[in-house]
């Protein structure tokens, strides 16, 4: 009777400390249900038209073929119907591929010059101003939006010449790190805007857009939000209601209300990609949200996805966003990751703290209950369980010891590339504040000499601009920050080498072109176009490069890159 009193008490106890684990493992599993299950649709309608992209591309291209192909049936004589598909293409191209809406672009206004029709010859010059501003060339598009002249201007065209105009110094507003400029660019373009709308039917979209828009200008944010909802209620096509949303977007942005404003950039960007448009900032802004939001992961997606689209497009402006917050991106992802790291390290640890309290409890009731039935019999039994609980314990800690092994592997890993990337981060930003400052000494220059129409002194001033030096000042300064991570570099990569063909530096000569292909591997830059895009070679040159130094190293082809770096050590 006492051994049965003792075996409940025994029980009540063991109860007594398992709830609370049994509840804690419960939590955890609740908890990252609820977190997987927390997507937005609008998000979740996003990434499946993302995961389509290819197709409306296939498409895009499929119209564009199209006319490429009635062109090609057009009698050479029939130069009006010429100049009409030459638009028609321009249009298609000018938000997909900025190359070629300029090729087209300029084939209009080659045929309004043979017809000698200044009202063409004004379009294509519109044309030519809209793909400049896409590109952020806006002296260029101003240049030629100031060779028009206003009575050349059809009467159709006209609300697209003042459009221009706004839409140009708007973005210079925008872009302008001078608070001067800036207003007085913001009050040109609204100027233009005012124009447009004397020029536009009332009730249009271009007119009812422009009315909203000035409203946003004037932080009338609750008219404006009132006109826009109304006017996405019309028939619009997707880059009407783009630009709808992304507007919508920028006033609840402002108004801080970001789970409105996260889900109209989310519409603006699902009809860009619809529509084809590569030059789309929707995305960008989202991304920003939605990094500010800690939803990483969508967020790096959508910022790899712009910097793709500007670069397939050629819009530098764009490139520059992205370059912005591409790098604070992947430093919290980082930090993600290794906060996640170690909480599944604590939670793999509770586990096996758990399971070892279950098999030790277990024993311990199995030992009492054996008491009960047998003596020594059951003492028997509980002393062979003790053994094989032994073994499982032995077991688990092996496991631990391996496990252990690997994390301390990782941690090293990640070591490694927290300071690479912390000093190649800061290295990136002192070389991008050193090209703009002298960027924008050089425009602020040229901007003061034209002001004077001292044309002369302007071009000179350009023409001192040493792309090709400030390249090799670059290469330069990449070299120095590389071998003071690396500062056994050179001779840990001749050992690699035959003694024969072991890499000779000349005087003053940090690395050469070989070196520094091999270095950018070390960093973990692998892929053959990556590398030849920073270095300015062709990926045939760096594939022929990287064949010449594996065959004439001491070890297999295939084994060098992993050999040097494993054998190239950095900087502690």
């Amino acid at each position: 009777m006492l051994d049965f009193l003792l075996l409940i008490t025994d029980l009540k106890t063991l109860l007594k400390i398992i709830k609370p684990l049994a509840l804690l493992l419960a939590c955890n599993f609740c908890f990252i249900s609820i977190a997987l299950s927390q997507e937005k649709p609008i998000l979740q309608e996003l990434e499946k038209t993302l995961d389509s992209s290819h197709i409306y591309d296939q498409n895009k291209r499929h119209t564009v073929n199209l006319l490429k192909k009635e062109l090609s049936e057009v009698d050479p004589q029939r130069l009006q119907e010429k100049f009409d598909l030459y638009n028609r293409l321009f249009d298609q191209y000018k938000v997909f591929k900025s190359d070629s809406a300029y090729f087209y672009s300029l084939k209009t206004k080659e045929i309004a010059t043979q017809l000698n029709d200044s009202s063409l010859i004004s379009k294509a010059y519109l044309n030519l101003a809209d793909i400049a501003i896409s590109v952020g060339m806006y002296k260029e598009a101003l240049d030629y939006l100031q060779s028009i002249h206003i009575d050349t201007v059809r009467d159709v065209d006209k609300p697209m010449y003042y459009g221009l105009y706004g839409r140009g110094y708007s973005d210079m507003a925008e872009y302008s790190g001078l608070p001067d400029l800036s207003q007085k660019y913001n009050e040109y373009a609204r100027s233009y805007r005012e124009k447009i709308l004397k020029l536009t039917e009332k009730g249009s979209f271009f007119n009812s857009f422009m009315v909203a828009y000035n409203q946003f200008s004037d932080d009338e944010l609750d008219l404006a939000t009132k006109n826009l909802k109304s006017l996405l209620n019309k028939n619009l096509d997707l880059g009407e209601e783009a630009l709808a949303n992304f507007v919508l977007g920028q006033i609840y942005q402002r108004k801080n209300q970001l789970d409105l404003a996260e889900y109209h950039y989310a519409s603006a960007a699902i009809a860009d990609v619809k529509n084809s448009t590569k030059e789309s900032l929707a995305i960008i802004k989202l991304s920003e949200l939605l990094f500010k939001d800690k939803k990483l992961e969508m967020a790096s997606s959508l910022i790899q996805k712009a910097y793709e689209d500007a670069k397939f497009y050629g819009a530098q402006q764009r490139k520059l966003q992205v370059g912005a917050i591409l790098p604070l991106i992947e430093e919290e992802i980082v930090k993600n990751i290794e906060m996640e790291r170690k909480r599944l390290y604590w939670q793999y640890i509770s586990v096996v703290v758990f399971s070892i309290l279950m098999i030790l409890f277990s024993s311990i009731i199995f030992i009492q209950y054996k008491k009960l039935q047998k003596a020594r019999g059951a003492i028997s039994k509980a002393h062979a369980k003790l053994k094989e609980t032994h073994t499982q314990l032995l077991i688990v800690n092996n496991q631990l010891k391996t496990r252990n092994i690997e994390i301390e592997t990782v941690n090293n890993r990640l070591s490694e590339s927290n300071k690479i990337k912390e000093d190649y981060l800061g290295f990136f930003f002192t070389e991008y504040d050193n090209i703009f400052e002298k960027f924008n000494d050089l425009t602020a220059e040229i901007e003061v000499n034209l002001s004077l129409e001292e044309y002369q002194k302007a071009s000179y001033q350009l023409s001192r601009y040493d792309l090709k030096k400030e390249k090799q000042k670059l290469l330069h300064n990449f070299d120095t920050a590389f071998i003071g991570l690396f500062p056994n570099f050179i001779n840990e990569f001749n050992s690699l080498m035959k003694p024969e063909n072991q890499i000779k530096l000349k005087n003053g000569q940090l690395l050469n072109k070989e070196l520094r292909i091999f270095a950018l591997i070390r960093l973990g830059i692998k892929h053959n176009d990556k590398i030849a895009q920073i270095l300015g070679y062709s990926v045939n040159s760096i594939y022929a490069y990287k064949s010449k130094i594996r065959n004439m190293s001491k070890v297999e082809n295939e084994l060098f890159d992993q050999n040097l770096i494993d054998n190239t050590t950095i900087k502690v």
